[in-house]
Parts: C-alpha cells; structure tokens; sequence
C-alpha cells in the first residue's frame, strides 16, 4: 500500500447486540454503497449474514459474503493489506467492506486491535470504508476505531490513539514452530547470490513456478540483503517447502522499530522499509517479530 497516498481513514465501530440490530445498523451504508455500483464484501459470522440478507432482500446478491475463517487464517496486518488492495483493484468508485469481530479458533483477543489499527495506516487515503461489527459490550471498540457508529451518527472514538502509539500494546504472538527446516543456512554479504540460487531451487522443488517463484526469490533476496546492509551485516535463513507452497524466515540480530513492518509503501525519498514493502507485496503473507535479541521476518507463498 502506498503511504504516499495518506489522507483521511473512513473506518468505523458499529456496535450491535443482536444480529438484526446490526443488519439495521448496516442497510443504510449497504444500499447506498450498492446503489452507487461500489464492491461491497461483507466478512460475517451465519447468524448476521442471514439477517443482513433478509434486510436486504433482492439486493443482498450483489454483496459478496466471505467466510471469516478463511478471511482470518492469515495475521492481522495481512488483512488489512488485502481489504486495502480491492480499493486499488477496484475499477471505479469506492468499496465497502464489512467485518465483524468474533470469536475464532487460533486467533488471540489481540488479534482485533491489530487489525483495526493496522487498517487505519493501510487504508489512509484510499476509496474504501471499513465498517467493523463490534459487540455492544466491548469497551475498547473505541480504543481501534476513529469513530463509532451510534444511534446519533458517527461520534469519536472514547480513548482513541493514533496507530503507531498505541500497536505497541498489542504484539503479535510468537513465530510457531514450523519444525526442522528443508533449508537452513547461514549468510552475510558474500551469500546473496548463493541464497538467490537456494531460494529458486526450493521454489522448484515445491512446485512454484513462474511469477510465484521469481518474486519468492526477489522477496527473499531483500529481506537478506536488508540484513547485510542495514542490519548486523549476517543472518540466517530457512525455510520449509510444501506442495505448492513455501515459507521463508530471515533471522538476525538486529532490532527494527517499525510500527507497521512492510504495510505501506515509504515515501519516494525514504531509504529505509522498501525492501519490508516489496517483500509484502510479492508474498502471501509476512509477519515480522522484533525484540532485544532479534528481529524474525517470515514471507510465505503459496
């Protein structure tokens, strides 16, 4: 996503306590977004999908309904990235997304203030509203969210901090253990090359080929060198292949202090987070882990 971009967010809390009080909540911006031709996707569990499309009626076949499960399979900053990404993929006009918070296997609590926060930065700027159903009796909805949606329109936010404050109190759980690796070697400034041919040769053997496979290697290839340049000048690197599928993790000594690794493009002038950036942009999924012994980035594809 482009930072360059930056400008006003359009995100905010729709509290509800049942789900016909949200489809309620919900029409208005749903018709409208409809009645102007925007992409609108609604993430949602059974029971408030069933009532948004009773609410809707006829209309509620242009809504594209999404799974939370799969929607939420990947981090946090991942789905802001992709719901960001349909502003950019849109044709014309805006879009409207629709996400509820909810209780989900494998996700912690935390995993909804990451996101919320995490769409403040990646939308910024860009024709797209995020409208998140939260529960009425949540009392940090207004910590995330710039504005809530109550019965006397939008209002700030009670407590709301902007995103590079208040992310640090949310960290993402620990990198899980992925089990011994396929690849497992150790670089500094003299191996890029040597990694370049690594990476390539287990995107082969994982089946990847093509794009998938040469913006593997070019992801790879600036996460390492990002550690030869700007960071301890050596590394490690593993990875684990599946079919069709492979995860690279770049370790070292370093420490970053990136609020929102990789999630927006620098500015033209910056020189540092392009490598972070590309690397998002070229790969499925990347999380970075960042403490006093070292910084982990993880890029998966596939």
């Amino acid at each position: 996503m482009d930072s360059s971009a930056a400008g006003p967010v359009d995100h905010l809390a729709v509290p509800f306590a049942s789900p016909d009080e949200l489809a309620a909540r919900l029409e208005p911006a749903l018709r409208a977004a409809l009645a102007a031709g925007d992409r609108v996707l609604a993430v949602l569990a059974d029971a408030e999908r069933d009532a948004v499309t009773a609410r809707l009626g006829a209309a509620a076949a242009d809504v594209e309904f999404a799974d939370p499960l799969r929607v939420h399979a990947v981090p946090a900053f991942t789905v802001a990235v992709r719901w960001a990404r349909l502003a950019h993929d849109a044709p014309a006009g805006r879009v409207l997304v629709v996400g509820q918070h909810l209780e989900l296997p494998d996700r912690d609590a935390e995993h909804w203030p990451r996101l919320d926060l995490a769409i403040d930065v990646a939308i910024a700027g860009l024709p797209i509203t995020v409208l998140c159903a939260c529960p009425a009796d949540d009392p940090a909805t207004g910590r995330t969210h710039p504005r809530v949606l109550t019965a006397d329109g939008p209002q700030p936010g009670p407590g709301y901090r902007p995103p590079p404050e208040a992310v640090v109190e949310y960290p993402p759980p620990p990198p899980p253990d992925l089990g011994p690796a396929d690849v497992d070697l150790a670089f500094g400034l003299a191996d890029l090359s040597a990694v370049r041919r690594r990476v390539a040769a287990a995107a082969a053997s994982a089946g990847l080929s093509g794009d998938p496979a040469d913006d593997l290697v070019l992801a790879v290839n600036e996460l390492v060198s990002n550690s030869v340049e700007h960071g301890p000048g050596e590394g490690r690197l593993r990875m684990w292949a599946g079919r069709g599928a492979i995860t690279a993790e770049v370790a070292d000594r370093g420490r970053m202090d990136v609020p929102f690794p990789g999630l927006v493009r620098p500015p033209p002038t910056g020189v540092r987070g392009r490598g972070l950036w590309l690397a998002s942009e070229l790969t499925d999924v990347l999380q970075v882990w960042s403490d006093d012994t070292g910084t982990v980035i993880r890029a998966h594809t596939g």
